[in-house]
């Protein structure tokens, strides 16, 4: 009797749901490429993973296409998928257009803080500064703070669009940014600080002006890292 899947923490996973085997496929393959239970080059095998998810190769097949369009999966004419290396190069650019994105959700957020929202960001806040000596969790709260930044945002596609891109760059932002360019640890600190109280006051020049320099601030951390990378592969 085949067993059922796992999750990448060892959990029962899901059972595929009859009415999208593909997208359970997808959704499956995709968490584990996020959480690093896949890793950038690791080969991803179609007759493994059908086996893995006890279905047929042809949803995972279709998986894998999906995968492709969202960046997260390479296909090779002959030596089938892997997961995507990404460069430091497209990681800037896939971050600029996120963080223009996010810059657009939070203000339309802005007027719908309450008093619940503000207090889960101050919450997310303090997680974030208690993470500061590793860049992991550091990440994962930033992105959470991030995230709830923008929550109340009444456009459900943006929040969608921004987390999808969020995930694009995930292993190259959480795995290798903070620790390149620590000084963006206690930079993001000190920026998520400012743009909470503006949040707060709800001062939207402010936090408009919060948003853009952060965008400035990180865009030249990743120009660092980039030029960092460059010196050792000379």
């Amino acid at each position: 009797m085949p067993t059922r899947p796992t999750s990448s923490n060892g959990a029962d996973a899901p059972a595929p749901p009859a009415f999208s085997k593909a997208g359970y496929a997808y959704e499956t393959i995709r968490r584990k490429i996020i959480d690093g239970s896949y890793q950038p080059g690791d080969r991803l095998r179609l007759s493994g993973l059908a086996r893995e998810l006890e279905l047929s190769e042809m949803p995972v097949r279709e998986a894998l296409r999906l995968l492709q369009k969202d960046g997260l999966v390479l296909m090779h004419l002959h030596r089938g998928a892997e997961v995507a290396r990404l460069s430091f190069e497209h990681g800037r650019d896939v971050t600029e257009v996120r963080m223009t994105l996010e810059r657009a959700a939070v203000l339309a957020a802005l007027p719908h803080h309450d008093a619940n929202s503000l207090a889960a960001l101050e919450r997310q806040l303090t997680g974030l500064e208690r993470a500061a000596s590793k860049a992991i969790p550091f990440a994962i709260k930033n992105r959470a703070f991030c995230t709830a930044l923008f929550a109340p945002c009444p456009n459900a596609f943006l929040r969608r669009e921004i987390e999808e891109l969020w995930d694009q760059v995930w292993q190259a932002s959480s795995t290798s940014l903070f620790d390149v360019m620590r000084q963006r640890v206690q930079a993001t600190i000190d920026e998520n600080r400012a743009l909470l109280t503006h949040v707060r006051a709800g001062d939207t020049r402010r936090v408009r002006a919060a948003l853009d320099q952060r965008l400035r601030n990180t865009l030249a951390a990743w120009d660092g890292a980039i030029a960092q990378s460059s010196g050792k592969n000379r």
